[in-house]
């Protein structure tokens, strides 16, 4: 099942995506001595738009944001004669213990392919530990008990009250479920109210225009002919190096994503959802999931050596962004009134809200 939001929270995330896609792909920009340089990635004329807008995360305003949604969640719960206590989200967070060597090397490199391939079994961020006054304790929902009181009918209607009615084609995993704040109950009344356009969904579409032409623009960079060109030359060196039949370094990865989703898929295949698995039963299930992750590690590691190896031989990262930059500063220069725009009533959002 693929699950969209809102046309507007869609081109937004796209959007995001776009700056944080820039930022990546500029981390392996220039070669020196076969290496992907660490230089920090150039900013595009719309990534710093973006920069402005959501660069500057303030942890202290996020959880009291977290924290009012659970408030108004409440309040709109009780409305519809329930009782909702709110979850202090803030102070269930886990503390990362992130590895020092990782933080040196910037993601999309050679250096870090040798050393992590392409982090999804190398785990590079380190062991997420519980803060310390969180250490043997389970987060346990305090509405738990309250919902197990309720007949099965009333736990229904507490769920779709809380959460909205789930419209999920569960004949159809592709079907397209598009997110609307409006039939996502009280959690989605109340993160629409504290978040808005960066909640999930809702919104003016005061600048969806904007948004789809934005949409529209990074779809194009993706397909200029000198990105196609260089793939082409991509997959030529990958060819080479043993690895046939791939269009684009996207390809390359999937070759490896494909087998950890699979790891997952068939660890939790034969779970009853409705069954009842003890904690032991779920550290078995990941144990098991680790050892097989663990088995493909070498081969993430030689595929992601060869991807980047290419990616610098043919100077494809350092092109797109190169070409990406290119696109922005054009469409920039044709909607800078309605990007300033859009900028201003973000901050306004933000001032309001702070």
């Amino acid at each position: 099942m693929k699950i969209s939001t809102s046309r507007t929270s869609v081109a937004a995330a796209a959007c995001a995506a776009l700056a944080l896609t820039l930022a990546g792909c500029g981390s392996g920009g220039e070669k020196d001595d076969g290496a992907a340089s660490a230089a920090e990635p150039e900013l595009g004329p719309l990534d710093e738009y973006f920069e402005q807008m959501y660069g500057d995360y303030d942890e202290e305003q996020g959880n009291a944001d977290m924290i009012r949604v659970e408030e108004l969640t409440a309040e709109c719960m009780a409305d519809l004669g329930f009782q909702y206590t709110p979850v202090d989200y803030s102070s269930k967070s886990s503390g990362m213990a992130l590895s020092a060597d990782a933080e040196d090397i910037p993601w999309d490199t050679l250096e870090f392919a040798e050393q992590y391939g392409y982090g999804a079994t190398t785990n590079p961020g380190g062991e997420e530990q519980p803060l310390p006054e969180e250490e043997g304790q389970e987060f346990v929902d305090p509405n738990q008990e309250y919902v197990e009181t309720m007949s099965e009918t009333e736990q229904q209607a507490y769920w779709e009250a809380l959460y909205g009615v789930q419209n999920f084609d569960e004949t159809d995993p592709e079907a397209e479920y598009e997110y609307n704040w409006e039939d996502a109950g009280c959690q989605g009344s109340a993160s629409n109210e504290v978040y808005g356009d960066m909640g999930m969904g809702g919104g003016d579409d005061e600048f969806a225009a904007l948004q789809e032409d934005m949409n529209a623009m990074w779809e194009a960079a993706m397909v200029d002919p000198r990105i196609t060109e260089l793939n082409a030359e991509w997959a030529t060196c990958m060819a080479d190096a043993g690895y046939a039949g791939l269009a684009e370094p996207a390809d390359a990865q999937n070759l490896i994503y494909d087998k950890t989703n699979a790891i997952y898929e068939d660890a939790y295949a034969d779970m009853d959802p409705n069954g009842e698995w003890t904690e032991e039963d779920y550290a078995a299930i990941e144990a098991g999931i680790q050892d097989d992750l663990a088995a493909i590690t070498d081969e993430e590691i030689e595929t992601a050596v060869a991807d980047y190896t290419c990616r610098d031989e043919v100077d494809l990262t350092k092109a797109q962004q190169d070409i990406n930059i290119e696109y922005q500063q054009d469409f920039v220069d044709q909607h800078k009134d309605e990007l300033d725009a859009w900028l201003a009533s973000t901050q306004a959002d933000s001032g309001a809200k702070g």
